[in-house]
């Protein structure tokens, strides 16, 4: 992958109101391919309908999957190509905010619901590998040909099952320095759903022999990493 990378965005709706008013506010050349689809039945169906899309209709390299309330300046797309190519060959998705292997916040965000920025860079050096993501933007490598495993249904955790799925196909996953702002709406009384519990529970059965099985919705000290499969109990 080379300085002159094609890159797409993808975006699933379901309020086509805060896609105008955020995403499509954003400081993004217009001939930056951008796709959308509208409520799909679950995330990794519409996000691998996004991909299909990407690939046979723009031939990208590069695939920016992100929520409709997401805002990014206009060095945003620049940044992120500098970034990407100081990622190793192996890589197959990247985001900018998620947790590392130990299970800490990492990246550089502004949730627009608080005053404060995340930004960890006084405990990680970027890229930085990560055992999951924030839903909120993800960046995939195309030429990997990654495609969302549809068993999981529902619209949390995909952040978490594509870097298991990366692993598992022998490639890596990796937090870079690409700050931009999240103009989330979510509640801070949000709590995990059985849904959300029985994909974690899927998940960490499936894949709990490659690594850390976390994310981003819920917190877990370290050194209950192994249990925390018990705590959602």
């Amino acid at each position: 992958m080379d300085r002159d990378m094609k890159i797409a965005f993808g975006v699933m709706v379901n309020d086509f109101v805060r896609l105008d008013m955020v995403f499509r506010k954003s400081e993004i050349a217009n001939d930056v391919p951008a796709h959308f689809v509208k409520c799909p039945e679950y995330a990794t169906k519409g996000l691998n309908t996004l991909l299909d899309v990407i690939y046979e209709e723009d031939d990208a390299d590069v695939a920016i999957l992100c929520h409709a309330d997401m805002f990014f300046h206009a060095p945003w797309l620049e940044t992120v190509k500098e970034r990407l190519l100081e990622l190793p060959e192996d890589w197959v998705i990247a985001g900018v905010i998620g947790k590392d292997l130990l299970g800490r916040i990492s990246g550089k965000l502004h949730d627009m619901r608080l005053p404060q920025h995340f930004d960890t860079s006084d405990i990680h050096d970027f890229p930085q590998a990560a055992c999951c993501f924030d839903e909120c933007v993800l960046i995939i490598n195309m030429q990997k040909k990654f495609r969302f495993l549809e068993e999981m249904k529902g619209f949390d955790l995909y952040g978490t099952l594509c870097v298991l799925q990366a692993w598992e196909m022998g490639g890596s996953a990796w937090i870079i320095d690409a700050f931009c702002e999240h103009y989330c709406m979510r509640p801070f009384t949000w709590s995990p759903d059985q849904l959300f519990i029985d994909n974690f529970k899927w998940m960490y059965d499936k894949f709990y022999r490659l690594g850390r099985v976390d994310s981003t919705a819920i917190g877990v000290p370290e050194e209950l990493s192994d249990k925390i499969v018990e705590l959602l109990e």
